[in-house]
Order: C-alpha cells, then sequence, then structure tokens
C-alpha cells in the first residue's frame, strides 16, 4: 500500500507559512515597519497603491544590509534578532521568527534595495512567489527599501478575499498610528495613491501621535495616569467621557510597545472606569506596558499579536489602577462643541407657557471631602421639573437632577455597605409579598447583594415573602414598588447577575428624585452639596452625565456673539 504520509515541497511549505503571517496589505507593513524599528531606524516612509494590493514601499534610514545578509533574509527562519532558545526569555526586538520577509516574497513580487551605512555600494534583490530572480549592485541611499507588489498574485482565492481599497488603507492606518504611540520620538510618513494619509515627526511627541489617532480635539483633551508594582510599569492616555465609542475598537493596546490585541487588557481598562461608562460604551485612548524582567510572552502567535503574561492577575492590577489614576484628578465632566449646533440653532418660534416659578437664587460652598478642588456654586433654579441650573467658575452648569440623586444614592448605599454601617431600616408592620416564580428565581440568584443593599426577606408561606426592612434611602411606601421594580430589571436582563452592583444601581434609580418632581430651594441646595461630595460627581451609575458645562465661550457661540 502506498504511503499516505509525505513530506510537503519547499513552495507548499511556504505558502502555508504566509497564510499565517501574512493576512492583508496591512499585515505586510506591520512587518516592515518592524524589520525598519530594529534595524534602528529613525525615519520610516510607507507608500501604497491601492490599499495596498498594487503595491507597498516601505522606506527607512536604518543599518542597513551587506548584500550577503539582504540574500539571506529571504530564507525560512533566517533572523538577526535570536541566535539561541534562550534570547526569547530577553527579547527587545520586534520580528524574531525569521519568517516575515520569506512568508511575503512567498506571495507577491518582491524589490529589496539596501546599503549599509558607509558601504560604497548597495544591493537589489528581487524575488517572485519566494523564488530569488537576481542579486546585484545597485546605487541606493543608506538604509532599506522594500517594495511589495501584486500581494497574493499567486493565491487567486486569497486575492479575491481582500476588501476593498478603503477599508484595506484603514487597516494599514491603523497600523500605522500604532507605531507613532509606540514610537512618539519616531519621524513617520503614510502616503496613499500619491497623497498624504499621516505625517508624524519627532517634535511633536506623544501629543502628536495620540492627535494622529484620536484626532486634535480627542487628544487635546486626554487624561494621563500610570501606576507600577513589582517591575511592571503601565501608562494610560483616555478620551474624556464625552468621547466614548460603541465598541472597544479604539482603545489601543501597546506591550513593550508592540501593538497587540488582549481581551483581558480592554476588560481591566473599561473595568477601571465603575459606573462612569454609560451600558455598551467604551473608552477610546492607549495603554502602554512596559517590563523590567521577561514577564511577557510574544511568542504567542505567528503574527505576534497575542500575548500571554507570567502573572497575569499583577498585570490587570497594575493596569486598572493606571486607569483609575488618570480618572481621579481631572474634572470629568461633560464638555461639548457646540460650534456645529450653534450653527443651526434657530430661535423659538413662541416662548413656552412658564410653570412654577424656580427656587431663589442659592450660594452654595462644597468643600473638597472627595479630593475635589473648592469650588462656589451659584444654584439658579430648576427647569421644567428636571434640570438645575448653576454656576460655577464662570461656566454654566446644567444638572440632571435625576442622574444626580442616582448618584448620590448609588455611593451612598455603597459606601454604607464598604464601611459596614448600617444601609437598612426595619420595619414595625413587615410588607407581604406573593412574588411570581420568575420574580423568586431573580431574588434566589441575586439574595446575597440584596440584602446587602438593605432589602431583608423571610419566606412567609408557599409563594410569600416578608420585607421585614428596606433601604434606609427609601420610604416605606417605596419599598414594595421599588423591590418588583429591581426584580423586574433583573430578570430583564440576558444573564443572572450575581456579583451585585446592579442590584445597587437599580436601588439607586428607583430610590432617585426623579424627572418631573418640584425641589424646594433647601432639596437643591443639598442635592448639589452631596452630588459634589460623592467620589465621581460627573456621570450617575449608568454612566450619563450629571451634569454638563458650558462656557462663556460656548454661550457666545450660541448668541452668535462669536464666530
Amino acid at each position: 500500500m502506498a504511503s499516505r504520509i509525505r513530506l510537503l515541497d519547499e513552495f507548499t511549505i511556504n505558502k502555508i507559512a504566509a497564510g499565517e503571517v501574512v493576512e492583508r496589505p496591512a499585515s505586510v507593513v506591520k512587518e516592515l515597519i518592524e524589520n525598519s524599528l530594529d534595524s534602528g531606524a529613525t525615519s520610516v516612509d510607507v507608500f501604497v497603491e491601492d490599499g495596498g494590493k498594487k503595491s507597498i514601499l516601505v522606506r527607512d534610514d536604518g543599518c542597513g544590509m551587506s548584500r550577503e545578509d539582504a540574500e539571506l533574509a529571504f530564507q525560512r527562519h533566517a533572523t538577526s534578532k535570536i541566535s539561541t532558545i534562550g534570547d526569547l526569555e530577553t527579547l527587545s526586538s520586534y520580528g524574531f521568527r525569521g519568517e516575515a520577509l520569506s512568508s511575503i516574497a512567498a506571495v507577491a513580487k518582491v524589490t529589496l534595495r539596501t546599503r549599509e551605512h558607509g558601504a560604497s555600494e548597495g544591493t537589489e534583490v528581487v524575488l517572485a512567489g519566494g523564488k530569488l530572480m537576481s542579486s546585484s549592485p545597485a546605487g541606493c541611499a543608506p538604509g532599506t527599501e522594500i517594495v511589495v507588489e501584486d500581494l497574493f498574485y499567486n493565491m487567486p482565492a486569497r486575492r479575491k478575499s481582500l476588501k476593498s481599497k478603503a477599508i484595506e488603507l484603514t487597516h494599514i492606518r491603523d497600523v500605522a498610528e500604532s507605531y507613532t504611540l509606540s514610537r512618539p520620538g519616531l519621524s513617520f510618513s503614510l502616503h496613499s495613491d500619491g497623497q498624504i494619509e499621516l505625517v508624524h515627526v519627532p517634535a511633536e511627541g506623544m501629543k502628536g501621535s495620540l492627535a494622529s489617532a484620536f484626532g486634535p480635539k480627542v487628544a487635546e483633551g486626554m487624561l494621563f495616569g500610570q501606576a507600577e508594582s513589582d517591575g511592571i510599569r503601565a501608562e494610560a492616555y483616555l478620551g474624556r467621557l464625552e468621547h466614548t465609542r460603541g465598541s472597544p475598537a479604539e482603545i489601543k493596546l501597546l506591550v513593550k510597545d508592540r501593538p497587540v490585541k488582549s481581551p483581558r487588557l480592554v476588560s481591566a481598562v473599561v473595568g477601571a472606569y465603575g459606573s462612569r461608562l454609560m451600558k455598551d460604551r467604551y473608552p477610546v485612548g492607549v495603554l502602554r506596558l512596559f517590563f523590567e524582567s521577561s514577564g511577557v510572552d510574544v511568542n504567542v502567535h505567528p503574527s505576534k499579536r497575542e500575548v500571554r503574561f507570567d502573572d497575569e492577575g499583577k498585570v490587570l492590577e497594575v493596569v486598572s489602577r493606571s486607569v483609575q489614576s488618570a480618572l481621579e484628578g481631572p474634572d470629568l465632566s461633560f464638555k461639548y462643541d457646540l460650534t456645529k449646533f450653534s450653527e443651526s440653532f434657530q430661535p423659538a418660534s413662541a416662548i413656552p407657557e412658564a410653570g412654577k416659578p424656580g427656587p431663589a437664587q442659592a450660594v452654595l460652598e462644597v468643600g473638597p471631602e472627595k479630593g475635589h478642588e473648592h469650588a462656589v456654586i451659584v444654584a439658579l433654579g430648576q427647569v421644567m421639573y428636571t434640570y438645575i441650573l448653576a454656576e460655577s467658575k464662570g461656566n454654566l452648569i446644567l444638572v440632571d437632577q435625576h442622574a444626580a440623586s442616582e448618584r448620590v444614592v448609588y455611593e451612598t448605599i455603597l459606601g454604607a455597605i464598604e464601611t459596614g454601617n448600617e444601609v437598612s431600616q426595619q420595619l414595625l408592620t413587615p410588607l407581604v409579598l406573593h412574588l411570581a416564580s420568575s420574580e423568586r428565581k431573580v431574588y434566589e440568584e441575586n439574595r446575597e447583594m440584596l440584602e446587602k443593599a438593605g432589602f431583608g426577606l423571610e419566606p412567609f408561606g408557599k409563594s410569600a415573602f416578608a420585607v421585614r426592612s428596606i433601604p434606609t434611602v427609601l420610604g416605606v411606601a417605596q419599598g414594595e414598588s421599588a423591590l418588583r421594580n429591581i426584580l423586574s430589571d433583573l430578570a430583564q436582563m440576558s444573564e443572572p447577575r450575581k456579583l451585585g452592583l446592579d442590584v445597587i444601581w437599580r436601588v439607586a434609580c428607583h430610590t432617585a428624585v426623579r424627572a418631573g418632581d418640584s425641589l424646594t430651594q433647601g432639596q437643591i441646595r443639598q442635592l448639589l452639596a452631596d452630588l459634589m461630595r460623592t467620589e465621581n460627581p460627573y456621570t450617575c451609575e449608568h454612566g450619563r452625565p450629571t451634569m454638563i458645562v458650558l462656557s462663556p465661550a460656548d454661550l457666545e457661540r450660541l448668541f452668535k456673539r462669536r464666530v
């Protein structure tokens, strides 16, 4: 019987390896930029045509190569980055597998021009489909230039799977932005079909890199935080709360200056925000991780996108602290650019009928109990029984009374739980509730946290419960309706939640001052005072803003006093 197992030929092996390393034009750009950086380049220029499908050119001013090295570089597992297996433990370079150039050459037409600094002449090497076509002396500048043409020309199915020029260019730009973020001292440019897509000069530093990646307006207000422990250091550059996105795609992760993908790191960043984020909203920004010793394995994936940490728990803890440090100090109130709004603003055709007169102006002085800077807030009144107008530091403050009250109640309950203070009030006459089977199930799943939040229930017959205590923030009349609403909310969630913050959120939501409630002067003063003494006065527990700040410049634009 003929053997069923056979050795693959070198051409097939190279194409399989190429499939692991080269997924699309952006993969080629990534590998070539990394080689440039590893060569000591201080300047890298990238030129692409048709989203990289027609051609990719990467030019650098790095160390260059001799003719012998230029030819050897396209052999499988040829690398200048490591010599023994032990080198993987202390790896600081980007490329090390020795498969990038051979993989690219296997599925494209490649021309390499390179010259060492101080050498009298350079070398030109031409390959097609992994085969060396020619190698000859060439006149070229010091450094290296690689041209990759007709990517996947010998793999029709793979070439057909490539997306439109715009989509492929977006992936290439994402790669380029990642390296300007990891190397802010690098001179870098990206050109597409003769048009400049991105330019970064070293003088702009990290600020310029952030502006290129997220836009000048987002970058200008970015918050910075850092943390360090046991040789692990994290730096977080984060957009303000008004710049959140609907997906975590704009959270850039850099480990030892290497762009990576890591759901665990993303979760750590998002989790550190706590209740500052609205549901299904994610921050934008950059997380940079550095390690004094090895501490991280980058030899996990052929394209080097994934990493594995020696002590993942410690890494996640440091990441969380770096994000929290960015969010603790600055004013996180929502600030909006009203330029576009003011351009289209039309005066109301009629003044709406006035309601009840608002409370008289009241001056409220708030101290720095929770670390917020000392401020004098002038409460101006209530509008539509929903919003509170106030003034502070020359800015107009609009406060959503329900969101503000939610934040106050939420932190009151959470603080009482954390400090062991009493959170419940005993009822002289227990409330008897008959719960449906679905409500009983939700109650049992969340019993522990409901009790911590202040609800004390005991079985009372087959389907009934006696409510003997309710949260102190609730009135007796609110107890039954609040509990039923909380159980109803929890029942509608896609999966059971047993960790508890959802319970506290819902207690706060069903206890807080509502939109439409008329507030007295004293109630307004107390609400603003309580709000400014919370850990996070700028968002409710759902992540909605509690207040919006309008500067004098914003008001001048609205009234067209400023162009």
